[in-house]
């Protein structure tokens, strides 16, 4: 070979091999340079070889093109997913825009064929619905375990003022004013209980007479509670309770919540001396009921006055509790509607909302407990009801017993205490 023809040949080796080891191609490559590139390398087998077994750099860098390419294919098929679901959301919205818009034209149009001055009308309309919009969410004050809390607490205090009633009463023998106390017991809690106390012999054991006693306040208690404004004149009290009722059943609950809170703090805002007055009346309720029971028994001693003496702070104490739960429940409460629970005296016991005083397992999976007829409620129960509405239906009212109230049963009579 001529000596020219060998300094080409090494030169087109030599620029072949930096291409390779840079992954490029050969520029400006033509037909007639793929001829001379044959021309100059006779034997090929060089060509061959070097085509055949590539570097390990060029075998990596195609690896990771390839890589690179699947994960583009991948981006661009998610992109697209994307963008379907970005154009679905906007057509969406687009539709409910459209639909307020018409609303509220309609909104517009009718407000002003009616009154004829549609943009003051309008006005205030926003103004009351953001009034409402306040006072509808407003939370509750107390939550349902502090109400139940509170009733306890109420329960706790009856039973002191109960048992150190009885421990400090002196019994003796029944009078005529004893047969008209008994008479006023029976209008107030019911002829089985007259019964109960007829039973029971002067000076034995007196802790029936401490329940009856407990059972008496606690029915003063319940009525105090369940009056819609305590202290009103009866025609005024009846006419609220059936205005609140009717409410209650035909109107949402955050409706009817919110008339009675602002009705109830109107009334006693018209009547500043109300809460007062309230006062003193439970006060008096329960210290005329619990010296008619004491004297019922043969206890002429033990008359109002003596009981106003003697526990007169524990009785305010009570009275002043009651007023402000039920103050509480009327004016605090928008979400349900909470109520004091006492067992009317002839009731057939139902473990499911009443519990035996004497068997305080009943209703928990116990079928031994007594049956019978209830005498009285000596502890008082709660109960919370709500109405649900939805949409344009009528709606239901939802019933749960919160506190099941403890009640003294008829099959008391023929146990140990009156034998």
């Amino acid at each position: 070979m001529p000596p020219i023809q060998e300094m080409l040949q090494g030169l087109y080796n030599t620029t072949l091999d930096f291409f390779d080891l840079r992954n490029l191609a050969v520029p400006g490559a033509s037909d007639s340079e793929l001829f001379a590139r044959q021309q100059l390398d006779t034997t090929g087998n060089d060509r061959r070889l070097r085509a055949s077994d590539p570097s390990p750099m060029r075998r990596g860098l195609e690896t990771q093109l390839a890589r690179s390419q699947a994960e583009v294919v991948k981006l661009q098929e998610r992109c697209a997913a994307l963008e379907r679901a970005l154009k679905g959301t906007r057509e969406v919205l687009q539709a409910r825009e459209a639909e307020l818009d018409r609303l509220r034209k309609l909104e517009c149009s009718s407000t002003s064929a009616w009154s004829g001055n549609g943009s003051i009308m309008l006005e205030e309309q926003q103004a009351r619905s953001r009034s409402n919009d306040l006072f509808m969410t407003r939370t509750d004050n107390w939550s349902g375990s502090s109400i139940i809390q509170a009733v306890c607490d109420i329960n706790s205090e009856l039973i002191g003022f109960s048992s150190a009633a009885i421990e400090l009463s002196t019994f003796e023998s029944r009078t005529d004013a004893s047969t008209q106390a008994m008479q006023e017991t029976d209008t107030r809690l019911g002829p089985h209980i007259v019964k109960m106390l007829e039973a029971w012999p002067t000076g034995s054991d007196p802790t029936l007479v401490g329940l009856v006693l407990q059972a008496g306040v606690a029915t003063c208690v319940a009525r105090a509670v369940s009056a819609f404004a305590l202290g009103l004149p009866a025609k005024a009290e009846t006419t609220l309770s059936q205005v609140y009722s009717h409410i209650f059943f035909s109107e949402p609950q955050p409706t009817s919540a919110r008339w009675r809170a602002l009705t109830h703090r109107h009334v006693h805002t018209l009547y500043p001396g109300l809460a007062e007055y309230a006062l003193e009346e439970l006060k008096e309720t329960i210290y005329r009921w619990a010296a008619d029971i004491l004297l019922a028994v043969g206890a002429e001693s033990m008359s109002r006055q003596w009981i106003r003496d003697t526990f007169g702070q524990q009785i305010t104490r009570i009275a002043k509790s009651v007023l402000a739960f039920a103050k509480l429940c009327k004016e605090g409460i928008m979400s349900t509607n909470f109520d004091i629970v006492i067992i009317e005296s002839g009731q057939t016991f139902d473990e499911r909302v009443m519990v035996d005083l004497f068997d305080p397992q009943s209703g928990e999976g116990d079928t031994s407990h007594p049956q019978g007829v209830v005498l009285a409620t000596t502890e008082l129960g709660l109960r919370r009801m709500t109405r649900r509405t939805v949409g344009d239906e009528s709606g239901t009212v939802e019933h749960q017993v919160l506190l099941r109230p403890k009640v003294l049963l008829e099959s008391v009579l023929s146990t140990s205490f009156v034998s």
